[in-house]
């Protein structure tokens, strides 16, 4: 095969540019590639414009945060409804039951509930704090909540 410049000469390699068959003396080494003289230049200018587009190219970054989600959830049970305990229901259960520590139970205070029922209301005295503090309101259930 014959060189499309030179005639006379044989082909040492094609551009990679065009694809054009050349002499060595029609062809030029840039990165590793043969490139013809006349398609060299156009093949740098390609390759600057692909860097210099690749530096100023920024991402688009967009924040539209238009979350206007109120939390109208007053309550502290996680989500749900608290299961007050009746103030009315406590001091009745005190009242008839409170030496065997009944209305202990009924809030959830297990342990001291155990205690009234063993000395039987701490021998009535215990009993009479707890129905004179529920009378007042002072009364609170296992989780600090008041009764209602």
């Amino acid at each position: 095969m014959k060189c499309i410049n030179h005639p006379e000469r044989e082909v040492d390699g094609a551009c990679v540019y065009c694809g054009k068959l050349f002499c060595s003396d029609c062809l030029v080494e840039a990165d590793g590639k043969l490139y013809c003289k006349s398609d060299v230049g156009k093949a740098l200018k390609e390759a600057k414009e692909e860097v210099a587009a690749s530096k100023s190219v920024s991402p688009n970054i967009v924040i539209n945060n238009a979350n206007t989600n109120m939390n109208t959830n007053n309550n502290t049970a996680g989500g749900m409804a608290y299961p007050y305990k009746s103030k009315l229901v406590a001091a009745l259960l005190c009242f008839f039951f409170g030496v065997f520590g009944v209305h202990r139970f009924y809030v959830g205070k297990i342990g001291t509930g155990v205690l009234w029922l063993l000395t039987g209301g701490l021998c009535g005295v215990g009993a009479l704090i707890d129905f004179i503090v529920i009378l007042i309101g002072g009364f609170r259930d296992k989780a600090n909540m008041p009764l209602k």
